[in-house]
């Protein structure tokens, strides 16, 4: 029984190919792999969508607010990507997000702007930065860069609508019920990360 084991274990290392950075689907790159990027890593689905909740609990004014800095900060990012910034740490830092945007969720209190503020432009240029694509050519790295932008700001403003739209007190309970799971489970992945 244990030499089958042995041999089932060295067949799945054997059959197993090599990791691309941020190649989400293979073969999809561009403007479509940048489309799917935020939507198919786990990291960066529990950050926009703590984000979008975070957002969709604030009064509404201040919520589109948020969203037009949200946009206006994915920009910021690409910007930065195109100018050559090379980032560190900013896969930990989508993951830092989602404890944070997790937990104020999960504590549905109005959050100042001292604290949204930053954390929206974190959290974007942290999005940003961590979907870098593999490839070395300029115009398919500023397409799938603008997928990214668009996908972001698409799932984080139609996570914050439905927040909004949930205004019965057991819809609010569930609201607050995903920003705790979405917490614990960052905090999980950088705890895996840490004790590496």
């Amino acid at each position: 029984m244990t030499l089958l084991r042995a041999a089932l274990v060295a067949a799945l290392a054997f059959a197993t190919h090599p990791a691309f950075a941020h190649e989400v689907v293979p073969g999809v790159g561009g403007f479509y792999g940048g489309l799917m990027h935020p939507l198919l890593v786990p990291a960066h689905v529990l950050a926009l969508c703590g984000l979008g909740l975070l957002i969709g609990q604030q009064p509404r004014r201040l919520g589109a607010g948020l969203m037009a800095l949200f946009a206006a900060s994915l920009i910021v990012g690409v910007t930065a990507i195109v100018s050559a910034v090379s980032p560190i740490y900013q896969d930990t830092l989508v993951l830092v997000v989602a404890v944070i945007t997790g937990i104020l969720v999960a504590l549905a209190r109005p959050v100042t702007a001292l604290i949204s503020l930053p954390l929206v432009v974190i959290a974007a240029i942290a999005v940003m930065l961590d979907s870098v694509p593999q490839e070395i050519s300029m115009q398919t790295t500023f397409l799938a860069l603008i997928g990214t932008v668009i996908a972001a700001f698409v799932f984080a403003s139609f996570t914050a609508e439905a927040a909004r739209a949930l205004t019965r007190d057991w819809q609010r309970i569930g609201v607050r019920i995903v920003g705790s799971w979405i917490a614990a489970s960052a905090v999980l992945v950088l705890a895996l990360r840490l004790a590496r």
